[in-house]
């Protein structure tokens, strides 16, 4: 499965795909993918991506989320995948913290 579609998926599951998205999680999450800035600079700094002179928040954290999902959708279902993204662990469907509204929603804009 190519990772964009992945990806798209991901947005429209987080923010409903909106660039303007709304501080999420307390403050703590921002733009279409609703990341945390540890997060995104974990990632990056895992990835060894660094934003560009003038690059948006919004290409970089896109970046960083297209290098996770190529990474991890070479080994997980991309509905454990977008489960490790939005929970910051791996789970699985039988386990308790499995949400299983998000993991629907996703499977459905990935549809």
């Amino acid at each position: 499965m190519p990772a964009i579609n992945f990806v798209r998926a991901l947005a429209l599951t987080e923010s409903s795909d909106n660039l303007n998205a709304p501080l999420g999680d307390h403050g703590c999450a921002l733009g279409r993918w609703q990341v945390h800035p540890d997060w995104l600079f974990g990632w990056a700094a895992h990835y060894h991506l660094s934003p560009h002179l003038n690059e948006t928040w919004d290409s970089f954290a896109g970046r960083v989320v297209s290098a996770f999902a190529d990474d991890h959708l070479r080994l997980y279902l991309p509905v454990e995948v977008a489960m490790y993204f939005h929970l910051g662990h791996r789970s699985h469907p039988t386990d308790t913290d499995w949400d299983k509204a998000y993991a629907d929603r996703f499977e459905g804009f990935l549809a």
